[in-house]
């Protein structure tokens, strides 16, 4: 198919192909997971860095099937909140390894307490 085509015809929105409930958003939640490749743990550091109380059974209730026992619904709102912690989190890490990057550090380095970090090497 010829791509340059494609943007010269006009947009058009699909159609809503199921009832939405702001208070059910398990599914685009699950959507959004896939894609990222998000595990309910990635989600759970993502919420505490934001100082945000959630244990890994509740993050994992979110992706799992409305059948499931361990279901419990997501709303909008909370799908947003975890979306923006996790790109604040993702922001906060890039920023980290830009700075050991400048710095010449590591992460492994970063890791060591302070006094392995410093320590001048012993030349033989």
């Amino acid at each position: 198919m010829d791509v340059p085509s494609l943007s010269r015809q006009p947009y058009r929105r699909p159609p809503l192909l199921r009832a939405t409930d702001p208070q059910r958003m398990n599914w685009l939640w699950r959507l959004v997971c896939e894609l990222a490749e998000l595990r309910p743990a990635d989600v759970v550091e993502a919420l505490h860095a934001a100082q945000i109380p959630v244990d890994l059974a509740r993050a994992r209730s979110w992706v799992v099937s409305d059948r499931d026992d361990n279901f419990f619904p997501i709303s909008i709102a909370e799908l947003e909140r975890n979306v923006r912690a996790l790109l604040a989190l993702r922001e906060v890490m890039r920023e980290n390894e830009a700075l050991l990057a400048a710095t010449g550090g590591s992460a492994a380095a970063a890791d060591r307490p302070p006094q392995e970090r410093d320590a001048v090497p012993e030349t033989a």
